[in-house]
């Protein structure tokens, strides 16, 4: 057995044996651990060209995160958000490199003058990007899968045609990567928003590269069947969020339970009073999201107002201070062990990633001065397209879900 089949063994060994251990104490999570196990193990199993660096700290990472739990969460993130384009950027890299010891004087500079029309290409694509992206801004459509989907797909076509690359793959992620930096620097976009569509961004360049490479390899019409592909299978996909007849269901729902240490009828007084937002919010919402900084609870012979000041929340480059609104809720009906808030006004930043319709609230008695706390938010979606930011958007309200129980329903 070789040394690297054996290193392979060891690590996918740890792996298990830490997430079994973790479990054996309680800190099993039912898809988090698991998750990490399966990151750490496509990481040691699967290898391409340039990436080992890559895949040996996101081992070290998956490793460090089954043997101290309390990190897990950070990992996790950073798997989802800097794994993928760092591993697509690497591994288009490496595709590049020559193994040839000996490089010929003219081959080096047919490479220099390729490097050159690379660099061209990029900046014609990426200044086609930004004309593409105001045009998307002036009507309206930067939440739709317009900007998410055309945008790099725009980048990776303009391009792969404009070089005909020896990787189609590289240079569309570069690209993409030099896309992504401009809208960071100069078109004031939030971190938050970059590093979410990051993935996405190098998903559409990576598979309009490989798409590229195969056609161009196969065929000898290559720019007409790769333009018919472009047509039938990005178009369709950059189109949803743009009008209703192509855009899914908006409306969502999530709901959390936790078990808090109180009788139903001090849980109920809790939920009458002023909310206390001053516990640490979950890593993910700290993020970039907006944070409630403060609360005003108003009633009159109409009913029951609360009013939560969001702040924030995404760190931007261009000097512009961090927006600042009200979310409005209502009490619209209030019921034994249940009471519903209604949504009547948001002006804060979350607006950019969903709008409120209502949270309901509802408790039983769960034991002696126990009571079991249901907290619901129902929203609309605001990004697109909904296979990608529907599961996003769905994790932050049960984070924030289950924030509100401790925030607002424990006395």
């Amino acid at each position: 057995m070789s040394r690297g089949v054996l290193l392979k063994v060891v690590l996918v060994t740890a792996l298990v044996g830490l997430a079994l251990i973790g479990r054996d104490v309680g800190a099993f999570n039912k898809w988090i651990t698991p998750g990490l196990v399966a990151f750490g193990i496509v990481n040691v199993v699967f290898s391409a060209r340039g990436t080992s660096g890559i895949r040996a700290v996101a081992t070290a990472g998956a490793l460090a995160a089954l043997f101290w739990p309390p990190i897990q969460t950070l990992v996790v993130l950073l798997a989802w958000l800097v794994w993928p384009p760092a591993i697509l950027v690497a591994w288009a890299l490496g595709r590049e490199v020559d193994d040839s010891p000996d490089v010929e004087q003219p081959e080096r500079s047919a490479a220099a003058t390729r490097a050159r029309v690379t660099i061209a290409a990029i900046i014609g694509a990426v200044a086609s990007g930004s004309l593409a992206y105001r045009l998307i801004v002036a009507h309206s459509l930067q939440q739709t899968a317009a900007l998410f989907i055309g945008i790099p797909a725009l980048l990776a076509i303009v391009v792969v045609f404009w070089v005909s690359p020896r990787s189609a793959v590289g240079v569309a992620c570069k690209a993409v990567t030099v896309g992504m930096l401009v809208s960071l620097i100069f078109l004031g976009e939030g971190m938050v928003c970059i590093a979410m569509s990051a993935p996405l961004f190098y998903g559409v360049a990576v598979a309009i590269g490989v798409a590229v490479d195969r056609t161009w390899r196969h065929a000898d019409k290559a720019p007409t069947t790769f333009a018919c592909l472009a047509v039938l299978v990005i178009v369709p996909m950059s189109l949803e969020g743009v009008s209703d007849a192509t855009s899914f269901s908006r409306d969502e729902w999530v709901s959390e339970t936790r078990v808090v240490h109180a009788s139903p009828r001090a849980i109920e007084r809790a939920l009458f009073e002023p909310p206390r937002f001053d516990r640490v919010l979950p890593l993910y919402l700290r993020a970039g999201f907006p944070r409630p900084v403060s609360t005003r609870l108003e009633r009159s012979t109409v009913g029951t107002r609360l009013v939560i000041r969001f702040r924030g929340g995404e760190m931007r480059l261009d000097g512009v201070e961090p927006r600042t609104g009200d979310l409005i809720l209502d009490v619209e009906e209030t019921r034994p062990g249940s009471v519903r808030w209604r949504a009547v006004s948001d002006d804060s930043h979350m607006t950019h990633f969903l709008a409120w319709s209502e949270a309901r609230v509802q408790w039983e008695a769960a034991g002696a001065d126990s009571t079991r706390v249901t907290w619901t938010l129902r929203y609309r979606r605001g990004l697109d397209p909904a296979w990608y930011f529907g599961p996003w958007e769905r994790y932050a309200t049960r984070l924030a879900a289950g924030y509100l129980i401790d925030s607002v329903a424990t006395p």
